[in-house]
């Protein structure tokens, strides 16, 4: 005998461990990148008052007009993956361009303005903890960042001083340190995490394979040829409705066939008449 038992709903929180990666590294790259597209427009302004070549003034709009249809593009990029590795790959696009365009901006601004000196350290930190991805993928354009700083501190701040350069070239190195420490801990974060809802999705989804196994019946039931009452497990007989009731999502309404209703109630109407407990 065996009765088929009722699926089982999947708890709103079982969602797959790799889904609710990538609907946070998604969300959250699409937010770092629209904060880091603000300055841009900040910026700008400032370019207006230092620079006074307007050939230089136009190659300054120019790259970062170009670094906000970057973003731009980077926003939909992350909007459209689908899987954990595109939302990486267009991070890694992002940075890599990024560097690449404040390298730019900054040779075209004032040799006498070491303003772009703290945006690289700011980006240099950022670099690490702005967007999750693998250690590699955040190596690589913060050592183009590093090259580009070490050609400005050398080649374009020529009246800097000596004490000025290794100041601002440690600062940008343990500004790198200090973002890969915080990126390492975050991946070591993210692996127990990924451990833990692994666990926690199997711990469920056996949950629900032991319930719908107790709730259904199978194999051979010993039923009583006479009473019809079923041996249990622990050697007890019960009622077949009971027993039924306490291993199925079924249940029982009491009534009498037109046999039985002829047998025991004589006296009543031949048409058969259902009553219901």
């Amino acid at each position: 005998m065996t009765t088929a038992a009722q699926p089982a709903s999947t708890p709103p929180d079982a969602r797959p461990v790799a889904q609710v990666r990538l609907e946070s590294e998604r969300r959250l790259g699409i937010v770092v990148t629209s904060l880091i597209a603000v300055p841009i427009v900040m910026w700008a302004i400032t370019d207006r008052a230092l620079v006074r070549d307007p050939v230089k003034l136009t190659a300054l709009y120019s790259l970062r007009l170009g670094m906000l249809f970057m973003y731009a593009a980077g926003i939909v990029a992350f909007r459209r993956s689908t899987e954990r590795s595109q939302v990486r790959q267009t991070a890694y696009a992002i940075s890599v361009g990024m560097v690449l365009f404040i390298i730019a901006i900054s040779w075209l601004r004032p040799a006498d303005n070491y303003m772009p000196l703290r945006t690289m350290l700011l980006v240099s930190l950022g670099l690490f903890v702005g967007y999750p991805n693998t250690l590699r993928h955040q190596m690589i354009p913060w050592l183009i960042l590093a090259a580009g700083t070490v050609a400005m501190l050398w080649w374009h701040y020529t009246d800097m001083s000596a004490v000025e350069r290794y100041s601002s070239l440690t600062n940008f190195l343990l500004a790198g340190v200090l973002g890969m420490l915080i990126s390492n801990n975050r991946r070591a974060l993210d692996d127990d995490l990924d451990v833990s809802l692994e666990r926690e999705q199997r711990a469920i989804e056996a949950r629900e394979r032991s319930a719908a196994a107790l709730r259904t019946l199978e194999g051979i039931i010993p039923i009583c040829s006479y009473c019809h009452e079923v041996r249990t497990e622990a050697g007890a007989w019960k009622r077949l409705d009971h027993y039924v009731r306490e291993r199925t999502e079924a249940d029982f309404s009491h009534g009498m066939c037109p046999k039985c209703t002829a047998e025991h109630y004589p006296a009543l109407p031949s048409r058969t008449k259902t009553q219901t407990e």
